[in-house]
C-alpha cells in the first residue's frame, strides 16, 4: 500500500516537472525576439520554380539570404541576391536588410543597397567578401522599409507604407511591396505607380512565392 501511494506521488511529481518545463519552454519561445525568429525564416536558398511552372506570368528564381555582421548590436543583419533561375551567378538583385524589432513587438526590415555591388556578389556564400564593408558605406533605400507584424497563425504579415519608396523603372514615381514570410515560405508582391497612382511595373497576377529549398 506504501509502494503504490509512493508510486502514485512519483508519477505526480512527473507531471508537475513536465508542466513545468512546457510552461518554461513556451514563456521563452514567446518572449523570443520576433526580429531573430524573422530573420531565421528570411535566411536560406528559396525558389519560386513551382509557382513558374503553373502559371507562366511568373518566371523562375532563386533567392539567397545571409546574415551578416552578427558582432552588431543594432538589429539583425541580412544580405540578400536575387536571380534567375539559369543565371544563378548573375544577381539582378542585391538587397541587404536590417531588422530592428520595436518595444509593441512589431518588426522593421530597413533596406540598404551597396556602393559597389559587384565587389559583394556571392557573398551569402562567402562572407569575406563583406571585409572592409561597414553599415555607413551603404546606400539606404529610405520610405522602403517593411513594416511587419507577427500573426497568430506563425507568420509575419505586412508591407510598406505610403509613396516614399522612390522608384523611376518605367515612368514610375514609387513602389510599394507586400511581404509574408513563413518558416518554409517567403512571398513578396512588388509594385510601381506613375504619379496618377496608375501601376506601370510589377506583377498584376499577385505576388511571387518562393519555397525554401536549402
Amino acid at each position: 500500500m506504501v509502494s503504490g501511494v509512493f508510486s502514485s506521488h512519483m508519477r505526480l511529481l512527473c507531471c508537475l516537472a513536465l508542466g513545468l518545463i512546457f510552461l518554461t519552454a513556451h514563456a521563452a519561445e514567446s518572449s523570443a525576439d520576433p526580429g531573430a525568429k524573422l530573420a531565421r525564416y528570411m535566411t536560406g536558398t528559396f525558389s519560386n520554380a513551382e509557382q513558374s511552372r503553373y502559371d507562366q506570368n511568373f518566371r523562375e528564381f532563386i533567392l539567397h539570404t545571409a546574415p551578416i555582421w552578427p558582432e552588431r548590436t543594432d538589429g539583425l543583419w541580412l544580405y540578400s541576391e536575387q536571380a534567375l533561375a539559369g543565371a544563378v551567378n548573375h544577381p539582378f538583385r542585391q538587397t541587404l536588410y536590417q531588422i530592428v524589432t520595436q518595444p509593441d513587438g512589431r518588426v522593421e526590415v530597413r533596406l540598404f543597397q551597396a556602393p559597389d555591388p559587384v565587389r559583394i556578389t556571392g557573398a551569402w556564400k562567402k562572407p569575406d567578401l563583406f571585409i572592409g564593408v561597414t553599415p555607413d558605406a551603404l546606400l539606404p533605400r529610405e520610405g522602403c522599409t517593411l513594416f511587419l507584424e507577427l500573426q497568430p497563425d506563425g507568420v509575419f504579415r505586412g508591407a510598406t507604407r505610403g509613396e516614399g519608396c522612390a522608384s523611376s523603372t518605367n515612368g514610375s514615381r514609387y513602389s510599394t511591396t507586400e511581404a509574408a514570410f513563413a518558416e518554409r515560405e517567403q512571398y513578396t508582391w512588388e509594385r510601381g505607380f506613375n504619379a496618377r497612382g496608375t501601376q506601370v511595373w510589377g506583377s498584376i497576377h499577385g505576388g511571387y512565392k518562393f519555397v525554401r529549398i536549402e
